[in-house]
């Protein structure tokens, strides 16, 4: 929580020490008269030491105190919704994504998670899917179009080698042709509605480097989400080891604003994409809420004086 004025936050103690001299000048002050009746003072001294007589000023304390907070203007952060966003779709089909360390195997795997994922983003979204091996295509044009996406992920198969690099160059592209163009012809270097959603088992071999195109990410504004997949038992049919490099994929994402995370199943493929799906598709925001606090005085202050009028009124 947050404050625009909290300087008004002062105001509390002060309350605080207004009310405890009133309660102690309340106490030290003695009214002594003659009486004949003292069995009538005795009971009327009890009901004077009842714990209910300051119920309203405590009332009216609590009202001041929500009041005080209500000045300072306070403000909360929440997850809200995105009006829109485009989220590239970059999987590995590189020929280690066959290794059946995942079950069935690490590609099949992948697909049945990014088919959940693009059924669990908003539907106005523009989802896009790059496949990449030694070199990087645009199988899926960013749109709202989730069968035509679906149809695009289910044609993916292992190949040859991996260009994370230039899978990062071909998702950035991707984004930047749906964000239109200015007056000069020229697409916007800002894509701060663009998201990549980056699949593999982390290990770069081909095409240009994958620091340079975190640099380039990261100067446009958009943040590339990394999902290692396998684990070191992961193997190819001819006996070719093929362990993950979650590191690689961990300095990507922390190079350009995202998050990385780490998938050794298929069940944990599809928990980190549901994960993603949601975080993709909220935005912070930063929210006044003087309301609250405004409220909660009025209806304090409402029962403060209903309390004095209801120990005012009724009998002794």
């Amino acid at each position: 929580m947050s404050f625009d004025w909290p300087l008004a936050l002062l105001l509390a103690p002060v309350l605080a020490l207004a009310l405890v001299f009133w309660l102690r000048r309340g106490a030290g002050r003695s009214d002594a008269f003659p009486h004949p009746d003292l069995a009538l003072i005795e009971k009327a001294l009890a009901g004077s030491r009842s714990a209910m007589r300051h119920l309203p000023l405590a009332l009216a304390a609590l009202a001041a105190l929500a009041l005080v907070l209500a000045l300072a203007r306070p403000h909360a952060w929440r997850d809200q919704p995105r009006e829109q966003a485009t989220i590239m779709l970059a999987i590995d089909v590189s020929r280690s994504m066959e290794a059946t360390d995942v079950e069935p195997y690490r590609l099949r795997a992948a697909q049945d998670a990014a088919i959940r994922f693009a059924e669990t983003v908003p539907r106005q979204y523009q989802v896009g899917l790059v496949g990449f091996s030694d070199r990087a295509d645009v199988l899926h044009a960013p749109s709202t179009d989730r069968d035509g996406l679906t149809r695009a992920i289910e044609s993916l198969f292992p190949i040859r080698g991996t260009a994370i690099g230039e899978a990062v160059y071909a998702s950035i592209d991707a984004v930047r042709q749906t964000q239109g163009a200015d007056e000069t012809g020229a697409l916007s270097d800002e894509l701060t509605a663009g998201r990549i959603l980056l699949l593999s088992d982390g290990e770069s071999t081909l095409g240009r480097s994958v620091d340079g195109a975190a640099r380039e990410a990261e100067r446009v504004g958009i943040p590339v989400f990394t999902v290692a997949l396998g684990t070191d038992d992961g193997i190819l049919s001819d006996g070719y080891r093929v362990p993950p490099n979650p590191e690689a994929l961990q300095a990507l994402s922390e190079a350009t604003g995202g998050q990385s995370f780490e998938s050794r199943d298929a069940e944990s493929v599809s928990a980190v994409y549901q994960e993603l799906g949601s975080f993709i598709g909220t935005v912070r925001v930063r929210e006044e809420i003087t309301a609250w606090p405004a409220g909660l005085a009025a209806l304090l202050l409402l029962a403060a004086l209903g309390s004095g009028w209801w120990l005012g009124a009724r009998p002794r």
